[in-house]
């Protein structure tokens, strides 16, 4: 139920963070248009690979090590503060090497230096903390007011197409001030310590070991908006921007099992769990799975009306775009269970790395010429082959080490069910006119479609739903 409970939260929390782009968007791309938010794309992709530097890792390093000490105040204590002073070095290092960029730049120099809050940022964001010690609670309350309130300052003060800077300022603004609002409640999570006990050094391998894949497999998508700001003009960057964020925004739904499940994997590796890990790896992809297949092709069935009736007239690229990109949620929720629920609790993070780095060089390599060929169609060809390179490179380095046989018969009636689903969605979709209304009725023939197909297949899922389900109800009551 604890477990429910935190997958909950941390939708709640991953949803809230892209909520903001997602309501704002038709709203900011009609009134800044196709330029506008190239620029903020643009100038955004640049500033993120100083942040890459900032974070270095320590998402995924940071909440391992605190599953593993969160039973002692004490040693949970010293950790926190350990890994803290490595992020706090490495973002100061990163804003000096900023400023040093800013220098010699001449294009958008303003908005980049107004980009440069999410650098800071970085340095108070310890999400990770309260994610180790599984409390999804506080950083999703504490974020809700930051974002409410900077959802009405854009309604408010984004009017017109110069008003780039101040969209971009109350974005960075609302994720500085999101980080910030965490640390008040720390002196409930930590116990006072010596300085003397302090030795951030030992953490170092650990988190340059996490860093390699946390770097490649974030940087991809930022070259894809450089090298399409280059090759094609800045509004292509926006274009790719407002296709990659409705994929990122239905991918949080998917991928929240993955961040729930990391410290509970990585208890069970502590107490040497084995066969705890591999139960939990066995059920999340199925769950996994059960929504990634439904929720790719019912966004690529919708997709070629989807940028026009959502972002307005001058963003009709995107729906092309978006129907390609959207396979890749398939791909990106398996990798999520294999490479940070398990080879990453597991101490394998060897394979994890090598995974995202030859799928972040293959997405590079692919970029320049696809993008020639097909435009910006290429720069989303380009990511859905890249990711799918990692899941599948993940899922054959963990392959003697679990038995997928199991798990074959249940992905096979999801993606058929799925496939059903897609052709029903995409011909009503073709035939009618986009509205609020007709895109309600497609959504939710596409469920309704869906969920027939599993009544019907019979997957293992369905008896762990309605066990679930009757938990639920006979706590209520009680």
């Amino acid at each position: 139920m604890r477990v429910l409970k935190n997958y909950l939260y941390s939708v709640g929390y991953q949803v809230l963070n892209m909520i903001l782009p997602l309501i704002t968007g038709p709203y900011v791309a009609r009134v800044l248009g196709p330029k506008g938010v190239g620029i903020n794309t643009y100038t955004g992709a640049v500033t993120q690979y100083f942040v890459l530097f900032a974070g270095l890792g320590i998402a995924l390093y940071g909440n391992r090590q605190i599953a593993y000490v969160k039973g002692d105040p004490h040693q949970l204590s010293i950790t926190f503060w350990e890994i803290q002073f490595i992020k706090t070095i490495t973002t100061v290092c990163a804003f000096v090497a900023f400023s040093i960029y800013l220098i010699f730049v001449k294009e958008y120099k303003f908005y980049l230096l107004l980009q440069s809050a999410y650098i800071l940022a970085t340095g108070f964001d310890i999400s990770w903390l309260y994610e180790g010690v599984e409390d999804f609670k506080k950083t999703f309350t504490r974020n809700t007011l930051v974002r409410i309130v900077s959802l009405v300052l854009i309604l408010t003060l984004v009017h017109k197409q110069s008003d780039v800077w101040v969209y971009i300022v109350i974005l960075a603004a609302s994720n500085l001030g999101g980080y910030v609002a965490l640390w008040p409640t720390l002196r409930r999570l930590l116990v006072p310590i010596k300085l003397s006990e302090l030795h951030p050094r030992k953490h170092l391998k650990g988190t340059l070991i996490l860093f390699v894949p946390y770097m490649t497999l974030n940087i991809y998508p930022i070259i894809n908006k450089t090298l399409l700001k280059h090759f094609l003009g800045v509004d292509a960057s926006g274009y790719f921007e407002k296709s990659d964020v409705m994929i990122r925004m239905a991918l949080t739904v998917v991928t929240s099992v993955s961040a729930v499940l990391l410290p509970h994997t990585s208890k069970a590796f502590a107490d040497g769990k084995v066969s705890l890990i591999k139960k939990l790896l066995k059920t999340s992809f199925g769950y996994v799975s059960m929504m990634a297949f439904p929720i790719a092709l019912g966004m690529a069935a919708i997709a070629p009306k989807f940028g026009v009736f959502f972002y307005g007239e001058g963003f009709a690229p995107v729906g092309p775009a978006m129907m390609i990109e959207s396979s890749a949620i398939i791909f990106m929720g398996w990798s999520s269970i294999t490479g940070n629920q398990y080879l990453i609790p597991t101490m394998q993070s060897k394979h994890y790395t090598h995974s995202v780095l030859l799928g972040s060089v293959l997405n590079i390599v692919l970029d320049v010429p696809l993008i020639i060929i097909f435009g910006l169609n290429g720069a989303a060809f380009a990511t859905l082959i890249a990711e799918a390179f990692i899941a599948i490179y993940q899922l054959i380095m963990i392959s003697g080490q679990v038995d997928y046989s199991t798990w074959l018969m249940d992905i096979i009636k999801y993606c058929v069910a799925a496939i059903i689903m897609f052709c029903f969605v995409f011909f009503a979709s073709s035939m009618l006119t986009m509205t609020i209304l007709t895109l309600v009725l497609e959504i939710m023939l596409g469920a309704i479609i869906y969920l027939v197909c599993l009544f019907l297949m019979k997957p293992a899922t369905n008896k762990q739903l309605k066990r679930a389900a009757f938990s639920i109800i006979n706590r209520v009551r009680s």
